[in-house]
C-alpha cells in the first residue's frame, strides 16, 4: 500500500481529501496514513473553536488528523513525519511547505491541486484574483511542489472552465473544487505508478496574487469604476465582504448590478432608488447588510433608514462623518 497524507483546510478541499480516501483510489494502493490541516478558530457567536471542513470530514472518515499552528515547528515537522508519507497531496492548505517538508515523502513526493490554469495567478487567492481581473475562464492544475511559489511542473490541468456573469468567489471556487477532485482522480494511477509525465511551466506567462487583507473590500467611490465595485463585490463574497462607510456605520455590499449613473451626483452619493455613480459609471445596490444586522434588500434598507437617501458612501468612517 502506498501511505498518503493530505493537506488541506477549508470547504474547497473537502471533494480532493474524499476522492483520495475513496474506493478508486484504494483499488490503486493508496492508504490515508492522515490529514493535516490550520488549527481550529474561534466561529460563530460565542466565538468558541471550531475545526475546519478538511479536519471534521478526516474525523468523519476516520482518518488521523494534525493541526499543528506551523509546519515550520519543529515538533511539527517531527509528527508529520512519524505518519512515514510515501506521497503528500495538497489543496488550499493554508501554509506554505518548506524543503523540509517537501522531501519527507522519498518515493512519490508532493503534490498541489491550484484553482487556476498556471502560469495564470500564482498565489494565495487565484479564483479571487481572476474575477478582479475579469477573466473569462479558469481552470484546475496539478503541479510538482517546489520550493518557488507555485512554480513546479505540470501533471495535469482542466479544461477551461467559464466565469459565470455574477458568479461570486463563493460559487467558482465550489465548482473548482469538484473538478480538483476529478483531476486528481484522473492522475493517481500516474502518480503511484511513479516518474509521471510532467511540464515546466512557462515563466514569461506567470502572474501572481496575492494574500487577501480583511480590509481588501473597502471601496473609495472616487477611486474605483462601477465595473471595479461590481467585480470586488463578487470577488470577495463571502470573504472578507465589500463594503463603505455610511457616516460611521460599516454598511456591507453583498450583490449590485450596473447602472445608469444618476445626474449631477458626486461619487458615493446614495439615490433613493439604490444607484450608486463611482468614479466613471454607477452601480445599484440590490442587497446590503447594515453594521451588525442581517444581509436585507437595499430597499428594506432604505424603508428603515430614510435619511441614508442623498448621503455619501465613503472608504472610512471618518470621512463619513466629514461629508454628513
Amino acid at each position: 500500500m502506498t501511505r498518503a497524507v493530505f493537506l488541506g483546510s477549508p470547504e474547497w478541499a473537502v471533494p480532493c481529501l474524499v476522492a483520495l480516501a475513496g474506493p478508486d483510489a484504494h483499488a490503486l494502493g493508496i492508504e490515508m496514513a492522515g490529514v493535516v490541516t490550520q488549527p481550529d478558530r474561534p466561529a460563530g457567536r460565542g466565538r468558541r473553536p471550531r475545526p475546519c471542513a478538511v479536519k471534521a470530514a478526516a474525523l468523519n472518515l476516520g482518518i488521523p488528523v494534525l493541526s499543528p499552528q506551523s509546519l515550520r515547528h519543529e515538533q511539527a515537522i517531527e509528527e508529520l513525519a512519524h505518519l512515514a508519507p510515501e506521497v503528500m497531496i495538497v489543496c488550499a492548505y493554508g501554509q506554505i511547505l518548506t524543503r523540509r517538508v517537501l522531501d519527507l515523502p522519498p518515493l512519490l513526493g508532493c503534490w498541489n491541486l491550484h484553482f487556476s490554469l498556471l502560469p495564470r495567478w500564482r498565489g494565495a487567492s487565484p479564483v479571487q484574483a481572476a474575477i478582479l481581473a475579469g477573466d473569462s475562464e479558469t481552470g484546475v492544475s496539478l503541479q510538482s511542489m517546489v520550493e518557488a511559489l507555485d512554480a513546479g511542473p505540470l501533471l495535469a490541468s482542466s479544461p477551461p472552465v467559464v466565469i459565470g456573469a455574477g458568479e461570486t468567489a463563493e460559487e467558482l471556487g465550489s465548482r473548482l473544487a469538484k473538478i480538483a477532485a476529478a483531476v486528481l482522480e484522473r492522475a493517481l494511477p500516474a502518480i503511484v505508478a511513479g516518474n509521471p509525465p510532467v511540464s515546466p511551466q512557462d515563466e514569461a506567462r506567470a502572474t501572481v496574487c496575492r494574500k487577501i487583507d480583511k480590509d481588501a473590500g473597502i471601496v473609495d467611490w472616487n477611486r474605483a469604476s462601477a465595473e471595479e465595485i461590481a467585480r470586488r463585490v463578487r470577488a470577495f463574497t463571502p470573504w472578507p465582504g465589500c463594503a463603505s462607510y455610511l457616516g460611521a456605520a460599516r454598511l456591507g455590499l453583498v450583490r449590485v448590478e450596473p447602472a445608469e449613473p444618476p445626474p449631477h451626483a458626486a461619487p458615493g452619493t446614495l439615490g433613493a432608488d439604490g444607484r450608486v455613480p463611482a468614479a466613471t459609471g454607477a452601480v445599484r445596490l440590490i442587497d446590503v447588510k447594515p453594521e451588525g444586522r442581517g444581509v436585507m434588500s437595499f430597499a428594506a434598507f432604505v424603508r428603515g433608514h430614510p435619511d441614508a437617501v442623498g448621503a455619501r458612501l465613503t472608504a472610512n468612517a471618518a470621512a463619513g462623518a466629514a461629508l454628513r
